[in-house]
């Protein structure tokens, strides 16, 4: 790499992935970003173009020999550093970092419009990925509870996202929501209690900072049911801060109070998934 920081390399799984177009948006766009500004990380991503070069398209297999030619014709020479690759492969691992520049450039481009334009698109994004409590944030939409690898990783590159976040301007509430995504009570907590006090915060700041604290060490349970409770006296419909209050009692061992929050919360939202679960839910209160 040059001189430059340019923030985290990419891992080897986040390089394939952005070939296989598996990439979740929001972190193709800041990948995108970081390969254009890294030498490092272009010329892996070539490499592993020439490794998976079966699964790269016929497209950007005719753009690598056109490439190809010039670079011959321009009788470019790329430097040979020490170790094990053969002057043949370095050549194409060259050509193909310039390609990379070309494609990530053309695909900026053409994917404009398909690429989060805000900070809250990029949270909904990622609560599109992974459900990450048992409790529900704001215009979080339903997902079931899936036991990842690593007990709480889901496989998402959130160090990539913050670049993006920043880039997009985020206020504090979305900074609080992305922050609690990773289950980084230090920092969302924080977040969201700025957020709470700003003038104007509504049912869905006041939610989220009820999941910061009922999902968090455990230390401001209470103070969760308090934030939902508030919720519901902004907006006595917010269907989320019925859900939570619902939890809330069952985690206090409140049979009885948990009960009436699922049969409010089924009023609101019967036929969803989410009401779904809540009948479920308190189908398993009675037995």
């Amino acid at each position: 790499m040059d001189g430059r920081d340019h923030g985290q390399c990419l891992a080897e799984d986040t390089l394939i992935e952005y070939l296989e177009g598996s990439l979740d948006p929001a972190i193709k766009a800041a990948s995108e970003v970081h390969l254009i500004a890294c030498d490092e990380c272009r010329v892996r991503l070539g490499c592993f173009m020439n490794i998976l070069k079966e699964e790269v398209s016929s497209e950007e297999a005719s753009a690598v020999q056109a490439i190809n030619q010039q670079w011959h014709k321009a009788k470019h020479v790329v430097p040979r550093r020490p170790g094990t690759f053969s002057n043949r492969l370095l050549g194409f691992v060259g050509i193909a970092a310039v390609l990379v520049v070309a494609l990530i450039a053309g695909r900026l481009l053409i994917e404009r419009q398909s690429q989060p334009r805000s900070a809250s698109e990029v949270v909904q994004l990622l609560l599109a990925q992974h459900r990450p409590f048992e409790s529900r944030l704001a215009d979080e939409p339903h997902l079931p509870i899936v036991q990842t690898r690593g007990g709480d990783d889901p496989g998402i590159a959130y160090g990539l996202v913050a670049g993006e976040m920043t880039k997009l301007s985020a206020d504090s509430h979305q900074m609080g929501r992305f922050y609690l995504l990773q289950k980084d009570f230090g920092r969302s907590i924080p977040y969201l209690e700025i957020a709470e006090r700003e003038v104007g915060s509504g049912a869905a700041v006041h939610n989220d900072l009820g999941v910061a604290y009922l999902e968090g060490d455990g230390s401001r349970v209470e103070k969760a049911g308090e934030e939902f409770r508030h919720a519901l006296n902004l907006d006595p419909a917010f269907s989320p801060a019925v859900f939570n209050l619902a939890l809330f009692y069952e985690r206090r061992n409140s049979a009885e109070q948990a009960a009436v929050q699922w049969k409010q919360y089924l009023q609101l939202d019967p036929n969803s998934d989410w009401g779904k679960e809540a009948r479920g839910r308190l189908q398993g209160l009675s037995r």
